[in-house]
């Protein structure tokens, strides 16, 4: 019997064991559950260029900014889509030509690095919220799954990665199908060839806060990479002892395993070389009142390897990478013969979650038992009634929360709605 378990945004609103005493954000309680963490007074976490932006486009005081409440999805893909249309205007020089003014400049460059701060800040805030006693639910779920199985996920957060690596034989060398060209283990290491598989894949379909890549640049209208290897190529953090090199030697200790702080490790990659004849120079402004890194910036500045929450999203910027992930979660629908959802709406704007499931389901001869686990399951059930043709005999409703007592090995005759 092979199962899918797909794990949604409920399945991490249910951590409690957080340090910092709150639960993971939704799209519209993001800045308010980020102004009550204490990285909203860190000065090394950069929110100026987000504070400009709401400023100059959204007509927002810099003093309200405490209270400001934006729906972050909105905001990250306004913010997604004035920057991709500069990028097409300006393909010889991202800021601008020589007719451009000032204040053009300006604005161009405020969304540029608005863009980038948002998605520092939103891997940020699941770090701090992820920081913690390891999950109970998670750790019951992946005890009550096999090689067989998977998981398909749709969150960044790594509290299912940390109870699989916990409890079963996952490992993050090569449980994410796809593997990383290093693993940070207080250090860089190569990942281990494992020739038999023993645990479920996780198939992070937007990334992971864990994840890493180098952080891009724009050129020719498009963002690139710095790194000299090939744009699918990522490297993976699991853990640190020591302090670790990272952007202006600005390390964070405190936090445990698959979280770490603001600025994340830096990658043992290779930069982009600059072309023949002329000379690469790295520099930035010192800003007197800012308290100075403790250790070392050697090495690649790197960016969590996400797909933020934004409406338009760009898979494509990483190569065929997600590609690969969404291929073989679409094979294990069409494989499964039973499916859990969990804590998973089906949003509008994740469309393209709604095509992996109806081309799955097409290519089946039969259809599977599928369970959705949700407090709120009314429109999840219509959706797959009416949109992807489950019959109620293939239908069973939890109406719960994810918890460490949620089963997904009951008979489906076991719950009654």
């Amino acid at each position: 019997m092979k199962r899918v378990v797909l794990l949604g945004a409920g399945a991490s609103k249910s951590y409690s064991a957080s340090k910092t005493k709150e639960k993971m954000p939704v799209a519209n309680d993001f800045f308010k559950t980020f102004n009550k963490l204490n990285i909203s007074e860190d000065q090394w976490v950069l929110i100026g260029a987000i504070i400009n932006y709401v400023g100059e486009f959204r007509n927002v005081d810099i003093e309200d900014f405490q209270n400001y409440n934006e729906d972050i999805e909105n905001l990250h893909s306004e913010i997604q889509e004035k920057l991709y249309e500069i990028l097409d205007q300006n393909k010889d020089s991202f800021l601008g030509d020589k007719g451009t003014t000032k204040k053009e400049y300006a604005d161009n460059f405020t969304i540029y690095k608005a863009y980038f701060e948002l998605v520092f800040l939103f891997v940020s805030v699941i770090n701090e919220i992820q920081n913690g006693e390891i999950s109970e639910a998670h750790i019951n779920l992946a005890r009550q799954l096999t090689k067989e199985d998977s998981i398909i996920t749709f969150n960044w957060d790594t509290l299912m990665d940390r109870a699989l690596d916990e409890t079963t034989d996952w490992n993050p060398d090569n449980g994410y199908l796809i593997k990383p060209q290093y693993i940070y283990k207080d250090k860089w290491i190569n990942p281990n060839e494992i020739p038999s598989k023993n645990y479920p894949y996780l198939l992070k379909l937007h990334g992971s806060s864990n994840w890493l890549t180098s952080h891009p640049i724009p050129k020719a209208g498009k963002l690139v990479p710095t790194q000299e290897q090939s744009i699918e190529d990522f490297c993976v953090y699991v853990n640190n002892e020591r302090p670790y090199y990272c952007f202006k030697g600005r390390y964070s200790e405190g936090y445990d395993d698959y979280s770490y702080g603001y600025y994340p490790v830096n990658l043992p990659f290779e930069g982009k070389r600059p072309p023949e004849g002329k000379l690469l120079v790295r520099g930035s402004i010192k800003n007197p009142s800012m308290k100075e890194g403790t250790s070392s910036d050697k090495g690649l500045n790197s960016i969590p390897l996400i797909i933020p929450p934004v409406k338009n999203k760009k898979y494509d910027n990483f190569g065929n990478l997600f590609q690969t992930l969404w291929d073989k979660a679409e094979q294990e629908l069409v494989e499964a013969s039973e499916i859990y959802i969990i804590g998973y709406s089906f949003p509008k704007t994740d469309y393209r979650s709604t095509e992996l499931f109806k081309k799955a389901f097409l290519k089946r001869t039969d259809m599977p038992k599928i369970t959705i686990i949700n407090p709120i399951p009314e429109l999840i059930e219509e959706r797959f009634k009416y949109d992807f043709g489950i019959t109620n005999d293939k239908l069973t409703v939890i109406k719960d929360f994810f918890t460490k007592d949620t089963k997904i090995n009951v008979a489906i005759n076991d719950y009654h709605k």
